[in-house]
């Protein structure tokens, strides 16, 4: 059996020694998000007592209600067509209705309140925004969603992602080119 030279066992050993720490690295940075929430939930978001999807549009928008508490009465607003009844009861314990934004008579750049009554006497609110155009599509978040849930956690994601495949490009240059300067063209 060929003895290997003391130089080929350091560089084999170098690069052992980089690819784990690349790898702990990776595997760190990767946890990291899951891990930074401090709770059971990871990285889940809590819902708004009161939200409205889309919150701008233009007349006509659809546009639906959410609510973490029974609701007392419909959810008002100048800018909806009719009072919004939120009646339904999502999986996540949401009551939720859906509704339309009048054709006339708001103003281009206000934000018009929404208002909904508890059951239990409290009063929620939120904004609606009217634009000149209606949107068309889906949301204009990335990744499918929409952007006030759960949009930090995937943003994270990606920068981390992104960081580490420029990292091991910018890796994979220097070494290349480290071994060609020194007369290994073997990969």
């Amino acid at each position: 059996m060929k003895a290997l030279s003391p130089r080929r066992t350091s560089r084999t050993g170098r690069r052992l020694v980089t690819g784990v720490a690349a790898t702990l690295l990776t595997l760190g940075l990767a946890t990291t998000p899951a891990v930074a929430g401090g709770d059971d939930k990871g990285s889940q978001t809590t819902n708004p007592p009161l939200s409205i999807s889309p919150s701008a549009g233009g007349a006509g928008t659809s546009v639906t209600v959410r609510s973490t508490c029974q609701p007392g009465g419909p959810a008002t607003s100048e800018a909806f067509q009719a009072d919004i009844n939120l009646s339904t009861r999502e999986s996540d314990g949401r009551w939720v209705g859906t509704g339309k934004i009048r054709t006339s008579g708001l103003t281009i750049g206000k934000s018009y309140p929404v208002t909904l009554v508890c059951a239990d006497g409290v009063t929620l609110t939120t904004n609606f925004t009217f634009t000149s155009a209606t949107p068309s599509g889906g949301a204009g978040a990335g990744f499918g969603g929409t952007a006030g849930e759960g949009g930090g956690a995937q943003a994270t994601a990606l920068a981390v992602g992104g960081g580490l495949a420029v990292a091991g490009a910018v890796g994979y240059v220097f070494l290349a080119r480290r071994r060609r300067s020194a007369g290994n063209h073997s990969y």
